[in-house]
């Protein structure tokens, strides 16, 4: 019985941590398997309560940091919401095709997918633009005019 409940356990952790990625849920999910595998070696519920406790505190404490550290995006400039670059100028680095997509720096080295505001327009490399619109994570982009560009 405490097989089946720990192997639920760890599946619903498991299953919870993909659904809201807050790498909280993740550690009860280890937790319950080294709870599962004391069950399976025959422990009693005494010893599988202290190994979930211990193995789910543990991790929290050393791997949850590491993890967190890992993922963390460090000297970036970091994550900006798509319509925090409207308005912002940027440099044209993967051809953008008419109807299609390509490729922008926006300031100092932020990267986004791109589309001409005129879906027949192709901007090629090198090409200043400026930021009007996101569509999610896709910036909606013009072309700078020369003397606009030298202005700001």
């Amino acid at each position: 019985m405490e097989v089946v409940f720990w192997a639920a356990l760890a599946a619903l952790a498991f299953v919870g941590e993909l659904l809201t990625v807050s790498f909280f849920l993740l550690f009860f999910s280890l937790g319950a398997v080294v709870a599962l595998g004391l069950a399976l070696a025959g422990q009693g519920i005494a010893a599988q309560a202290v190994g979930f406790v211990a193995a789910t505190a543990l991790s929290m404490v050393v791997l949850r940091p590491a993890l967190m550290n890992r993922l963390a995006i460090g000297d970036a400039e970091g994550y900006r919401k798509p319509g925090a670059i409207t308005g912002k100028s940027g440099v044209v680095m993967d051809v953008i095709e008419p109807g299609g997509s390509g490729t922008v720096r926006i300031g100092s080295g932020e990267f986004w997918t791109a589309r001409s505001l005129h879906t027949r327009e192709r901007i090629e490399l090198g090409t200043r633009v400026r930021v009007l619109d996101t569509d999610g994570l896709t910036a909606l982009v013009e072309v700078v005019d020369i003397e606009e560009g030298e202005k700001s």
